[in-house]
């Protein structure tokens, strides 16, 4: 009698199994990767690191050969308003308060360098509280006159008249606080 003996191959599969495992695993990416490129809208903007857009895709048209367009040129725009003409310091009327305790003679000096500028002028007084930093308040149509008289107060604040029948009729008032150095 003669035992059937099982044939058992002594080469070993790891070799295919691993290949076909691979293969698999390529597959699956492909296919994945192939759903992404396909469901994928090539109009949506890539966040790049410094704030702007850049979009940029790339094609597949035969293994190993891709063709990748170069980022889309974007300039950000900013809207700016319309720039407010400055009228010229003669058209626009200053008035000068110190604060009280202030350095005596301060808002005449200063009343006399913006006539020398050609500023309507009113005659410099006092005001009656402390305000720091300096002020420099507007009446409604000259903030941009007001911006313009920082460089005579570095430092002081632009803002609208807190209180419009304050002081005699001038444009500007500018009230020199603590912090005012001439």
């Amino acid at each position: 009698m003669t035992e059937q003996a099982r044939h058992v191959d002594e080469r070993s599969h790891f070799g295919r199994d691993l290949a076909i495992w691979i293969a698999g695993v390529a597959f699956f990416g492909a296919v994945t990767f192939g759903l992404l490129a396909f469901f994928a809208d090539p109009t949506t903007p890539v966040a790049a690191g410094d704030g702007s857009t850049t979009s940029s895709s790339t094609t597949t048209t035969e293994p190993d050969d891709t063709t990748t367009t170069e980022p889309a040129d974007t300039t950000t725009t900013t809207e700016v308003p319309p720039t407010v003409p400055v009228r010229p310091p003669g058209e626009v009327t200053v008035l000068v308060l110190n604060h009280p305790g202030g350095m005596v003679g301060a808002a005449g000096r200063l009343t006399q360098r913006l006539a020398q500028e050609g500023y309507q002028i009113r005659p410099a007084s006092d005001y009656q509280q402390t305000l720091d930093p300096s002020r420099i308040w507007y009446r409604e149509g000259f903030a941009a006159e007001a911006t313009e008289l920082v460089r005579f107060v570095p430092g002081a604040q632009v803002e609208p008249l807190p209180n419009e029948a304050l002081g005699p009729p001038a444009n500007i008032i500018i009230l020199l606080g603590p912090d005012y150095e001439e």
